[in-house]
């Protein structure tokens, strides 16, 4: 910068010299003219004095100078010459300019080529006037070349003044860039000290103000950024702990699929080095379902979650685009014991709820027998306690069983199915518990769904009984269905005794139930919504609930989109 600052400083010097150089030619020349002019005009007055007190012609002869004198009568004629040339032979003078001038009373210098002696000469016309009326014209000449003798003359001079000026301008110019590029340097150097991290404050010395204020500012803001980076270089560090001690695999790559983040997790998990990172992510893995979900985050910015066997294991995978970036993070989360209990609790409440059906069912057949020969009046409310416990049990045993069922199914035979015809068929089943409680039951609309026939019966019924077990005595139960080309909705409407907030969230788990002591009471097994959570999660629909503490409950399922 300082070599460059140097060069342009010295040829706008120069350019100004150089123009001061022109300037200066063109005044001297200007001034020598004028002095020439000056001597034209009192030579030509000196002879016209000289003239007027003689009248003699022959006085006006004059040689050995570089000055003509010309005497014109008043018609123009040339009465003398001090060139000696031949006057007869000489034009009429009277309509030259000078002569013209001088008639006029307004005498001037003209500056024109004499064809005579073949230079351009100044010439300069003065009036004498004689006796008894009459006048004549004393004209002076002096070569324009004198003026250029002149000016050659004082050309060295200039030349001179010239070379120590820019020897001058030269050292002024050298010192002036090491002057200002010295803080200039300084900022740079600082800079550059706290990109490195090196950065340390620093007392401000220079000639300029302006370059210190800038050099103070450049030190708070340069402190206030040191500062920043040391935060964030330990922040750095502790989110780079933090991930590499992360049991889970995490890998990050950007829209060129290349790897620009990994974990000690996942370079175990995968086999390979640090030194992937930039490398393709076929060099990471070359599991399709995986590269599949990556493209899918790159391309269409789809959030995918799977499960992902390898190495033996069996992982959740999920790959989410980051918001605002073109990143896609991928998590790798061990879920192989996980999911060996849920098949061991699986099994086990399977081969539980098989076991204990049997001998239930038997208890029950014998408590019928019971009932159909007992004449004693005494052990009837005994005979209906077995009952109605040996129903809620096996009610109990069948949702187990129908939810066993439902986690282990992986293949669907769909069909259409209607969900009018569905909900009719529900309220016949639940006609009872509906007249007991002389409930005004609705069913509104229709809609056709694409699903195995006993999944949307299971989900129609246990969605209605909930909301019939759990109304108020001359209630209203609402089912509406609506379609449209694409997508059909189910909702379930009750004025019953409604669900807090706080309960809300967990309304769809297992055995677990609003008002337990009247669930007991009304026979509820718990099981029932978890049944309408796995038979949407089965199919991919949506399940929403609406619900207010004493006003009633509304249950919504979407088949194939939002409402």
């Amino acid at each position: 910068m300082k070599k460059r600052l140097f060069i342009y400083t010295t040829l706008i010097i120069l350019a100004g010299l150089l123009c001061f150089f022109a300037v200066s030619i063109a005044i001297t020349y200007h001034n020598n003219l004028r002095l020439a002019k000056d001597l034209v005009m009192e030579t030509a007055q000196i002879y016209a004095d000289i003239y007027a007190g003689t009248a003699n012609p022959d006085l006006l002869v004059k040689t050995g100078d570089d000055t003509y004198i010309t005497l014109v009568s008043r018609d123009g004629t040339v009465l003398s010459d001090d060139r000696s040339l031949d006057i007869g032979a000489m034009e009429n003078h009277l309509n030259r300019p000078e002569i013209q001038a001088a008639l006029a009373g307004n005498p001037a210098a003209y500056v024109r080529y004499s064809d005579t002696l073949g230079v351009d000469l100044i010439y300069y016309a003065v009036k004498v006037d004689g006796t008894g009326g009459e006048y004549a014209f004393v004209r002076a000449a002096v070569p324009v070349a004198k003026i250029d003798a002149y000016l050659w003359q004082s050309l060295p001079l200039l030349l001179l003044i010239l070379c120590v000026v820019v020897l001058l301008c030269f050292f002024l110019s050298r010192g002036m860039a090491v002057r200002i590029t010295k803080p200039i340097q300084t900022i740079e150097q600082r800079l550059r000290l706290l990109l490195s991290g090196a950065y340390t404050p620093a007392p401000v010395t220079g000639s300029y103000e302006e370059i210190d204020a800038i050099l103070g500012g450049v030190g708070e803001a340069a402190q206030l950024l040191q500062n920043s980076l040391t935060a964030l270089r330990d922040e750095k560090n502790k989110a780079e702990y933090i991930l590499n001690n992360i049991g889970d695999g995490i890998f990050a790559v950007d829209a060129n699929r290349a790897v620009t983040l990994i974990n000690n997790a996942a370079l175990m998990l995968f086999g390979v080095t640090p030194d992937i990172t930039g490398k393709d992510l076929n060099y990471l893995s070359y599991e399709k379902a995986l590269a599949a979900a990556v493209d899918d985050c790159i391309t269409h910015e789809k959030n995918t979650l799977f499960e992902l066997a390898l190495n033996g294991k069996t992982y959740l995978v999920t790959a989410k685009r980051l918001r605002g970036t073109t990143m896609t993070m991928v998590i790798l989360s061990d879920i192989t014991d996980s999911r060996e209990s849920a098949k061991q609790r699986e099994e086990f409440f399977s081969n539980a709820s098989h076991e204990l059906k049997t001998p239930l069912t038997a208890i029950k057949g014998f408590n019928e027998l019971t009932a159909l020969n007992n004449k004693d009046e005494s052990l009837r409310k005994y005979i209906g306690s077995i009952t109605r416990e040996t129903d809620r049990m096996l009610s109990l045993i069948g949702d187990m069983l129908a939810l066993s069922e439902l986690e282990n199914t992986q293949d669907i035979r769909p069909a259409s199915v209607s969900l009018a015809k569905t909900a009719h068929e529900v309220r016949e089943v639940l006609s009872v518990a509906i007249s007991e409680k002389n409930i005004d039951f609705e069913i509104i609309g229709d809609g056709m769904v694409d699903a195995e026939p006993e999944h949307v019966y299971e989900l129609v019924k246990n969605i209605v009984e909930n909301a019939v077990r759990y109304n108020n005595q001359g209630g209203r139960v609402s089912v509406t269905m609506e379609s449209d080309k694409e997508k059909t909705w189910l909702f379930v409407y009750d004025n019953g005794i409604g669900i807090s907030p706080e309960e809300q969230t967990r309304i769809f788990e297992r055995f677990y139930r609003v008002e337990k002591s009247r669930s007991q009471r009304n026979g509820g097994t718990g099981l029932g919504l978890s049944i309408v959570k796995h038979i949407c999660a089965l199919y991919g629909w949506k399940l929403s609930l609406k619900s207010k503490l004493g006003v009633g409950t509304e249950v919504a399922v979407a088949f194939g989109g939002e409402r």
